[in-house]
């Protein structure tokens, strides 16, 4: 929706060359506060209200609270009406003032009652304190930097880069990239810069300068609904889906043939949506296997009778974009398709300002191999003695050199068993233990475990289902999340996620693992749930994966 950026000094110059830096993420307009301790900025993509009353700060009447916001709220009507109840008055109609009246009324505990994507600085002058906090799924980022009292924050690494920070690469960071291929939690590849982590709040105090956290979202991670009923996660996934259709501009649907955003597309058309626009790529190759996506959603969108638009990428496109990719994310990344997604985001970006996505699905409902892996270890626990199922799995580690000499991981626990299932195929296995790679997947828990997030320290009894809830916090996040929003927002469009609400995300959670895993297909109860309402040939579809024909490319003119 937008780009928040900050620091705890005065400064006009520089908030306005940070918001600058970030003016791709906001083309409707710029706002400022600045007072003798604090500097904010913020740019304005209007999706939910007019650009002049979506304008950013949004202050209360007295100018005590402050607020820059970038995100949607979906469930922002019905928190409107409870608050309307308590005698609250409002004057626009979006989200960002529900935010506002609701932290004043109700303080910083009111985010537990956010269902949506945000990051947002609130400024309590009274207090003297300023909030920073990212959404419990982590979908919007937030960067920032904090040395001898001074704190600097920004939606990228642009804006805290304008500051002339130390760029000093982080080698535990860089060990944690080499490992998994992005870096997750509150580490960056750049040593001075962190991330706000997913459900996490800073509290930055203004008048001592002391940086505190606390963390929200996890209080409540099971539904009261915890046996599987088809009819129940339909009913949710609507209501998600219809939700996530808010706002006064166009918006469309990237969909890749697969179950998941198939699921998306029948939704929107089942609650009536009156132009539904999707978006999708194919390859201009000889090898037709890499368009079995762009095939089943030409499909689809002949049986729906839908607008669908296809964009051909070739070879000389896809190596033109690859630059232009790195550019925009601010770092590297393990995915070879990157610029696949660049491109069709700047393609879509031209008729619609926000897009919906299908993922997610994978990580609540199964659809990885690793979760079905993660069950024969499982198994193996429950059949032999513990720790010989460790012995084992720690002396195969230590052969592949995923382990140093007396470094052990128990794979009965969550975490442990994540960072072995997570681990990427290494290109240098031979130099693991050299520099840089002096880091093993020991290493990688105990930096993993350090995160003070619930989910980390407080694991789900169910083993599958806490793995996927990791995936969720970590993959997702810092991922998939971080890459779609620099990619998306580069264009001033914004992505959607209707499958991640809160409310889906409880049920899955209390979801047994055996339920999921049964019948040994991925996502078995998504096909349950929707089988009779999506086509026989999106129902039985195995799962293919979206990529690109990079390596056929890299014999050729991209190599």
């Amino acid at each position: 929706m937008c780009g928040i950026n900050g620091f705890n000094f005065k400064n006009q110059a520089l908030i306005k060359e940070m918001v600058e830096a970030t003016k791709h993420r906001g083309p409707d307009g710029r706002g400022f506060y600045i007072d003798d301790e604090i500097s904010l900025g913020h740019n304005l993509l209007a999706i939910t209200d007019t650009p002049v009353d979506g304008r950013q700060p949004f202050f209360s009447p007295d100018k005590n609270f402050v607020l820059i916001y970038n995100g949607e709220i979906y469930n922002y009507k019905e928190l409107k009406e409870k608050l309307k109840s308590k005698g609250r008055q409002f004057h626009t109609q979006g989200d960002t003032e529900v935010l506002l009246q609701g932290l004043m009324d109700q303080g910083i505990g009111f985010i537990e009652k956010l269902d949506g994507m945000f990051a947002f600085a609130f400024l309590d002058k009274r207090a003297g304190k300023l909030y920073l906090a990212r959404d419990r799924m982590g979908i919007k980022p937030i960067y920032y930097h904090y040395k001898n009292g001074r704190f600097i924050f920004s939606s990228e690494l642009k804006g805290i880069l304008a500051h002339g920070i130390d760029r000093k690469l982080d080698l535990g960071a860089l060990n944690i990239f080499f490992m998994l291929g992005y870096v997750p939690g509150p580490k960056t590849l750049i040593k001075e810069v962190h991330k706000v982590c997913p459900g996490q709040i800073l509290t930055l105090d203004l008048n001592n300068r002391t940086l505190s956290e606390m963390w929200f979202g996890h209080k409540e991670r099971f539904s009261d609904q915890n046996e599987f009923n088809p009819n129940y996660l339909r009913e949710l996934i609507g209501q998600s889906v219809s939700a996530h259709t808010m706002g006064l501009r166009p918006f469309g649907l990237y969909l890749s043939g697969g179950l998941d955003s198939t699921m998306v597309l029948h939704e929107l058309v089942n609650h009536g949506v009156d132009t539904v626009r999707t978006y999708t790529t194919r390859f201009d190759i000889d090898d037709e296997s890499f368009n079995e996506d762009a095939e089943m959603a030409s499909r689809l969108t002949r049986d729906y009778k839908i607008e669908h638009h296809e964009l051909l990428i070739n070879e000389e496109d896809f190596i033109a974009a690859t630059e232009k990719v790195f550019e925009t994310i601010e770092e590297p990344r393990y995915n070879p398709s990157i610029a696949a997604y660049w491109l069709l985001a700047k393609f879509a970006s031209r008729d619609i300002v926000a897009v919906l996505s299908g993922n997610g699905g994978d990580e609540l409902f199964f659809g990885y191999p690793k979760y079905f892996e993660s069950r024969k270890i499982s198994e193996r626990y429950k059949k032999y003695p513990g720790f010989l199922v460790s012995l084992w799995q720690n002396l195969s580690l230590l052969t592949k050199r995923r382990l140093k000499l007396g470094h052990f991981l128990n794979m009965a626990e969550p975490l442990d068993r994540w960072a072995y299932l997570n681990k990427v195929n290494f290109i240098l296995d031979d130099k693991l233990l050299k520099f840089p790679f002096k880091s093993d997947l020991r290493d990688l828990k105990n930096y993993l475990a350090s995160i003070k997030n619930p989910i980390v320290s407080n694991p789900l009894e169910d083993v599958e289902n806490s793995i996927a809830e990791l995936d969720r916090l970590f993959w997702l996040a810092d991922e998939e999340f971080l890459r779609t929003d620099k990619i998306t927002m580069n264009f001033g469009m914004e992505g959607r996620f209707p499958l991640l609400a809160k409310e889906i995300g409880r049920y899955a959670n209390s979801i047994p693992a055996d339920k999921k895993l049964a019948e040994g297909q991925s996502k078995l109860l998504i096909r349950q749930a929707y089988k009779n309402h999506l086509p026989d040939y999106i129902i039985n579809k195995r799962k293919s994966g979206w990529r690109a024909p990079v390596v056929r490319w890299m014999h050729s003119k991209f190599g």
